[in-house]
């Protein structure tokens, strides 16, 4: 943790002097600010994933989620498949065994087992293997660090595959009342509803590896199928989560946006950031003002915006290398830097995070979101499968791989969100 804080007080001495710099405009100044900015974003990959991996060895060993009651968490071997198939999975015996499975092939028996168990469960079709669960766990390191979705929304597990109805409730308009001695109460029910979230099937598509690469003790052919599977499926789902439009094209998931934008009454108008530079030209075309982060916030009901933990801006990268250097009406710096451990940076009071499938800044263009993000849920069918196929291009004496995951993801509460979208000219 020490080496931690040394380099959030490193990047901090970074931030001041970009800080100092950003009221410059000179050539020189600009260049310094953009190897300064390069520099600062380089130690907070560093410190992310150093605390993410921390917080993601502590989550491996103490996983429980008690929100839905089809949920399975790895535990002793009871009677249960979905028990049983965890804690094989979990075990160094089994990583080794897939692992020689990977390199030649040959399935122990315990790999054996957990097919077995997986079918009783219909998880996995004839020949395909269930991942271990030390592999699925850096398939998971990966994927956060290509989809924001995923290190965002909250993330559940379930043992089936089976249609999972979310309850929702809406009891705003409805208050208590005052009653006189012995007067009678009067009933008002609550509006319920719900989203039933699927188990939409997401591949990788193959990955040809050659025979002497799988022959080769060398070579970290789990490493290499892990980073290739991550990036794929990581990316495809993030942007079904993000802007996914309910078409097959995104098997058949509406992401965030285009949910708000059905809902209605979730936008806000972007003033742009002229009142902060005092420049015409900084218009609501090109740039994000304060009032306009302001006007985010305002949107949003109090019962949301003060979920700190789970209430974040997202905005493509590009968004946040131009809001990096807005200044509030007094000359404020809106993003700030944190130095304690596991405190994430802010901007306008709040944490944020950046999603490539959201647009940059421009003409009719959505920009950016805030809001409560455990109102996205994001559902996985436990266990990643893997496909070997053993014959198919052997004429090149190659062998190939395919991940599969099933997934969806719903919008609960609109009334969680607001975003902000740039007039269309």
């Amino acid at each position: 943790m020490s080496d931690n804080l040394q380099l959030r007080r490193d990047r901090h001495s970074l931030v001041q002097e970009m800080r100092e710099l950003s009221n410059k405009t000179d050539a020189v100044s600009a260049q310094r600010w953009k190897e300064l900015d390069a520099k600062q974003e380089l130690l907070r990959g560093q410190i992310e994933a150093s605390e993410r991996t921390s917080q993601l060895e502590t989550e491996l060993n103490q996983v429980r989620n008690s929100e839905r009651p089809n949920i399975s968490y790895p535990g002793e071997r009871s009677g249960k498949p979905g028990s049983q198939l965890l804690a094989i999975r979990s075990s160094e015996s089994y990583k080794q065994d897939f692992e020689t499975y990977i390199r030649t092939g040959r399935q122990s028996a315990q790999m054996e087992e957990a097919s077995q168990l997986s079918e009783q469960r219909d998880l996995a079709a004839a020949s395909s293997t269930i991942i271990p669960q030390g592999f699925e766990a850096e398939l998971i390191i990966k994927l956060k660090a290509y989809g924001g979705m995923t290190r965002l929304c909250r993330t559940l597990t379930t043992s089936t595959g089976n249609p999972l109805p979310w309850p929702n409730l809406d009891d705003t308009s409805n208050t208590g009342e005052w009653l006189a001695e012995a007067g009678a109460g009067t009933s008002a029910d609550p509006t319920f509803s719900n989203v039933t979230l699927g188990a939409n099937l997401l591949s990788s598509k193959l990955v040809k590896i050659s025979v002497q690469l799988e022959q080769d003790s060398a070579f970290d052919i789990v490493g290499l199928l892990s980073q290739a599977f991550a990036v794929r499926l990581g990316r495809t789902s993030n942007k079904a989560f993000t802007v996914g439009d309910g078409t097959a094209t995104y098997g058949t998931i509406t992401g965030l946006i285009n949910a708000l934008v059905t809902a209605t009454g979730r936008s806000v108008l972007a003033v742009g950031g002229n009142a902060n530079s005092g420049n015409s030209a900084d218009n609501d075309l090109n740039t994000v003002g304060t009032d306009d982060l302001q006007n985010l916030i305002a949107k949003v009901d109090p019962a949301y915006r003060n979920q700190l933990s789970s209430c974040y801006f997202a905005a493509n990268m590009s968004t946040w290398d131009t809001l990096k250097k807005l200044k509030d009406k007094y000359g404020r710096p809106e993003w700030a830097v944190q130095l304690a451990a596991f405190q994430p940076d802010t901007i306008a009071g709040y944490k944020y995070d950046w999603n490539q499938d959201m647009a940059a800044i421009g003409a009719g263009n959505i920009s950016v979101v805030f809001g409560d993000f455990n109102n996205f849920v994001v559902r996985n069918v436990l266990g990643f499968t893997l496909v070997r196929f053993n014959e198919l291009f052997m004429v090149n004496y190659q062998r190939a791989y395919q991940a599969f995951m099933r997934t969806d993801g719903k919008l609960l509460q609109a009334a969680a969100f607001s975003y902000l979208i740039h007039p269309a000219s």
